[in-house]
């Protein structure tokens, strides 16, 4: 009797989707993708390193891994000591989702997702604050800001974002080349990109327009007391927060309190203080009514308690280290209350990606002047989409972006760039 071979089928084709789904599936399986993406590593290697339970349990995730293409065998290592040698693998993508793909995602999904990501990158600012690096460097970048913008400011917006964040991978990219041909010291940083809708709440209906075009050619801050304007904002979250609202809007003290509660006579205290430092002017005062007698003074930012690389270089390096948790903190703040108010994935094309990179200098300088381009960028979009849905009458929109890009620890025992 003569029997029929068996096929001998091949694995099989999986998605993209599919890839992504394993590699979301457990925070560690993105921590592993994340860091194999900077460099080679072994189960046993990544357990030294990161820990993850068991080394039984890191295997089988690298398995999984190796098995949907998330990972691939680069080559076969001697052991580091006693051991047999290992295998190291290197990730061929970053997981990141491609727009077409995300909008196919139930809203549910985007949000475990954009968490878990947020998660990660929020572990590599702690990591980076813990080892002193962050801020070791005087051009690093983290900023953010919300914008009021039109539905085309919007989309040019979030656009901006997502090219800003491909030119960074290509910088990546030629760093890795020259750092090949040319061997020579490297830059291990971090860089994290958002841009996402806010929620308006009662903002829409408090006047979010600037009316009148923005002055030209105006400084309002002093270089040599750049550094005391700087602290006295930064001392505080309540000062942040009010810094944060008034650049959206005007307010008065009873307003303010009112909506996010406080005494008003201590935030008319605030408001006076910041005003006399520069960072907010007065643009009404109403009598009569409620206010019975006395006068409702009504105040706006005079331009965003952010900064740019050049501004922040000039900061002292402990000032830096301590206020830059705090920005972090205010940053991740707004973040939550887009996801509380699920805004934050309500739209497909929200923006939310970090990377590790591996640079030489010249990549990380072009890093932080792109980062800071796009940063002024988007501030000149606001400005235009203000200017046309003041004759428009459209319904204003709030978006949070949010930029970062710093230095992180260099690779730790076992671990190869």
């Amino acid at each position: 009797m003569t029997t029929t071979p068996k096929l001998r089928i091949g694995p099989r084709p999986y998605s993209e989707l599919d890839r992504l789904a394993v590699v979301f599936a457990d925070p560690l399986r993105l921590k592993i993708v994340s860091e194999l993406f900077l460099r080679e590593m072994g189960p046993s290697r990544f357990h030294a390193t990161y820990g993850g339970g068991t080394l039984q349990r890191v295997d089988s995730h690298f398995k999984r891994l190796v098995e949907y293409d998330c990972l691939r065998f680069v080559r076969v290592a001697p052991p580091n000591g006693p051991g047999a040698p290992e295998k190291l693998y290197r990730a061929p993508r970053m997981a990141i989702f491609d727009e077409e793909t995300w909008a196919r995602l139930p809203i549910p999904m985007r949000e475990e997702f954009s968490w878990q990501a947020f998660e990660q990158f929020s572990e590599r600012v702690n990591e980076a604050m813990k080892a002193h690096t962050f801020d070791s460097r005087p051009d690093r970048h983290l900023s953010w800001i919300p914008l009021v913008l039109d539905e085309r400011g919007r989309a040019a917006v979030f656009r901006a974002v997502t090219q800003l964040f491909y030119d960074l991978l290509e910088e990546q990219a030629d760093a890795r080349t020259r750092l090949h041909y040319a061997p020579g010291a490297s830059v291990h940083a971090t860089v994290g990109l958002a841009a996402f809708d806010s929620p308006t709440r009662q903002r829409n209906l408090s006047g979010l327009l600037v009316t009148e075009p923005p002055r030209q050619g105006e400084n309002p801050f002093d270089e040599k007391e750049f550094t005391g304007r700087f602290a006295r904002v930064f001392s505080s979250e309540l000062n942040l927060k009010i810094m944060t609202e008034l650049n959206l809007r005007p307010m008065s003290a009873s307003e303010f309190a009112t909506e996010y509660g406080g005494d008003p006579r201590e935030i008319a205290k605030r408001l006076r203080t910041l005003r006399d430092l520069g960072w907010l002017e007065v643009v009404n005062a109403k009598t009569g009514g409620r206010r019975r007698g006395a006068t409702e003074v009504f105040y706006r930012a005079v331009r965003p308690a952010v900064y740019d690389t050049r501004r922040w270089s000039k900061v002292p390096r402990e000032v830096r280290e301590q206020d830059s948790w705090r920005t972090f903190e205010q940053m991740a703040e707004q973040v939550r209350e887009a996801f509380q108010c699920r805004t934050f994935d309500s739209r497909p094309d929200r923006h939310l990606t970090w990377a590790p990179l591996l640079l030489d200098q010249r990549a990380w300088e072009q890093a932080i002047a792109a980062i800071d381009q796009c940063f002024h960028d988007v501030l000149e979009e606001q400005n235009r989409a203000k200017a046309r849905l003041v004759r428009s009458k459209e319904e204003p929109l709030i978006a949070t972006v949010a930029f970062a890009g710093f230095e992180s620890p260099p690779p730790q025992r076992g671990e190869t760039d």
